[in-house]
């Protein structure tokens, strides 16, 4: 006869593989899986070696990576999200009076005049980790993230040169496709 220690103890094993998730490759990439909420507060975004920046603050200028060297005290961004029941953003310049955007000009990206029909403005960003409360952190709030045009589901690149214009292309996960947010490490 079978005893109720050894019944139960099988049980468990059976259950245990039966509910088991199945392992994700080594070469696939980790699930996005979080939409961060801003919360009003301006942001740095970097990657591992570069912080976006703008060429100068009037419309026209290219969105540009600058290497990262103690520019994270100044948040540069603000993304507001739109309330659209698909998670989405406006990224708005913050050393303007709230009319300044990130937007395209071809496949690169520009700073340009709030246009509420321009949907060239409007951007997606899915992270692999988001902070809760924002506003009330300092530092590194979600990373992994990738930030995707609304308009053909590419991603968000960074050239060469940290003078080039940031561009669109295929999303593959690479480094230059790859972001954190900060908020300013002073307030």
């Amino acid at each position: 006869m079978v005893s109720f220690a050894t019944f139960f103890i099988a049980s468990q094993v059976f259950l245990g593989l039966v509910s088991a998730s199945p392992l994700q490759r080594r070469d696939e990439p980790p699930s996005m899986n979080c939409h961060p909420n801003f919360e009003g507060v301006g942001v740095s975004v970097t990657n591992s070696a570069r912080e976006w920046g703008v060429s100068g603050l009037y419309a026209g200028a290219d969105v540009t990576s600058l290497s990262v060297g103690g520019g994270l005290a100044k948040a540069d961004f603000r993304f507001e999200q739109t309330g659209s029941p698909a998670t989405s953003y406006i990224i708005k310049v913050v050393d303007n009076s709230n009319d300044l955007v990130v937007g395209l000009s071809g496949d690169h990206l520009q700073v340009k005049n709030l246009e509420s029909t321009d949907l060239t403005q409007i951007w997606n960003v899915q992270c692999d980790f988001c902070s809760d409360n924002i506003s009330q952190r300092k530092g590194n709030v979600a990373f992994g993230c990738k930030i995707t045009s609304t308009t053909n589901n590419e991603c968000v690149t960074i050239g060469e040169k940290d003078t080039d214009a940031l561009f669109l292309a295929d999303c593959s996960g690479i480094d230059a496709q790859s972001f954190d947010f900060w908020t300013a490490t002073a307030f």
